[in-house]
C-alpha cells in the first residue's frame, strides 16, 4: 500500500498552489487598481463639472484647479488620485488651462498618468468626457522619458516616429491613445523658460505644443517653436511665442481670447502676451491674464 506523496507529486502540488496564489494575488491587485482608476475617473468628472459651472459664471477657465475651491468643489480629496503615492493635489501639474471652444471638444485639458503601473492614462476632454487610454513610450536622448517632467536639450522621440529636437527646456505632459483611438502627444514650454525646438511630426497622431501664449496642434507637418520672456515698454513681463512652418499646416489657438490662426508652408506667427509677474518654473504654463495679446502673422522670407 502506497504511503504519502512522491517527490514529483509534491512538486506538482506545490507548483499548482503557487500558480493559484499568483493568480489570486494578480486578480486582487488588478481589482484594487481598477477601483483606484475608476475613482480617478470620478474625480475628473467632478472637476469637469466644476469647470463648466466656473465658465458659466466667469466666461473664462480657471487659472489653476485649486481656484475651483470652495465655491465649485468643497471636498479637497477630489483633487487627489488614489494611485498617487504622494499626498495632496494630484492633478494641477497635468492641467491645461485652455480657451474652451466648441470646435475643440476632442482636446484634452487634464490627464493622470499613474494607473496600472503607468500603462494607462485617465484623460478628460473639453467635451467633458473622461476616458482611459493606453500610455505610449517616449524617449529622451535614448532614455525612457517620464510624463510631467522637464527635459533640457537633447531629443524627444515618440512611438509614431515624431521627433522633437530641443535647445533649452521642454516639458512632456503625456503620450497616450485618445478617445478616438489615436495617439495623442502633448509637450509644453515651461513658464520662465527660453526654449527653441524643431518638430517633425509623423503619422496620423494628434500633437500639441502648449506655451504661455498659444496652443499649437498639428497632424503630419514640420515646424519650429521659439518661446522667450521679456519686458515691454510699460515694464510688464511678457511671454513671446514664435511659430514658423516649414512643411504642412499648423493650427494655432491664442490662449487668452481664443483667436485661431492657420499657418501653412513658409508662414510665421508671433504672439506676445502679458504674463504673471512670477513664473512658476518647470510647470505647464498657466492660461495668461485676460489681456488682448499682440499678434503678428507673416510669410517667411527664405534667406
Amino acid at each position: 500500500m502506497k504511503k504519502g506523496f512522491s517527490l514529483i507529486e509534491i512538486l506538482i502540488l506545490t507548483f499548482i498552489f503557487l500558480s493559484l496564489l499568483i493568480l489570486i494575488i494578480g486578480v486582487l491587485s488588478n481589482s484594487r487598481e481598477f477601483g483606484r482608476t475608476m475613482g480617478c475617473v470620478s474625480n475628473m468628472k467632478n472637476i469637469a463639472q466644476a469647470i463648466d459651472m466656473y465658465q458659466g459664471d466667469f466666461k473664462d477657465t480657471p487659472v489653476n484647479l485649486i481656484s475651483l475651491m470652495p465655491q465649485y468643489i468643497q471636498n479637497f480629496n477630489i483633487f487627489h488620485c488614489l494611485s498617487d503615492r504622494e499626498k495632496g493635489d494630484s492633478y494641477s501639474k497635468f492641467y491645461i488651462g485652455r480657451y474652451f471652444a466648441s470646435d475643440d471638444s476632442n482636446k484634452v485639458f487634464l490627464i493622470c498618468p499613474r494607473h496600472f503601473g503607468g500603462k494607462k492614462i485617465v484623460a478628460a476632454y473639453l467635451s467633458y468626457a473622461v476616458d482611459i487610454g493606453k500610455s505610449q513610450k517616449v524617449f529622451w536622448s535614448g532614455i525612457p522619458a517620464e510624463f510631467g517632467k522637464t527635459y533640457s536639450d537633447g531629443q524627444l522621440k515618440f512611438v509614431d516616429g515624431t521627433i522633437v529636437n530641443i535647445s533649452g527646456d521642454i516639458g512632456l505632459l503625456g503620450s497616450f491613445t485618445n478617445i478616438d483611438g489615436k495617439i495623442y502627444n502633448i509637450i509644453y514650454s515651461p513658464e520662465g523658460a527660453n526654449t527653441n525646438y524643431s518638430i517633425e511630426h509623423k503619422g496620423d497622431s494628434e500633437f500639441e505644443v502648449v506655451t504661455p501664449a498659444v496652443i499649437a496642434g498639428v497632424e503630419g507637418t514640420k515646424f519650429n517653436v521659439t518661446n522667450s520672456w521679456g519686458i515691454n515698454s510699460n515694464n510688464i513681463i511678457v511671454a513671446i511665442t514664435v511659430i514658423n512652418v516649414e512643411e504642412g499646416i499648423v493650427k494655432v489657438r491664442e490662449r487668452n481670447q481664443g483667436r485661431v490662426e492657420k499657418l501653412e508652408n513658409k508662414e510665421e506667427l508671433r504672439v506676445e502676451t502679458k504674463i504673471y509677474s512670477k513664473p512658476e518654473r518647470d510647470k505647464i504654463p498657466r492660461k495668461p491674464p485676460k489681456e488682448r495679446p499682440h499678434i503678428v502673422k507673416k510669410e517667411k522670407v527664405d534667406s
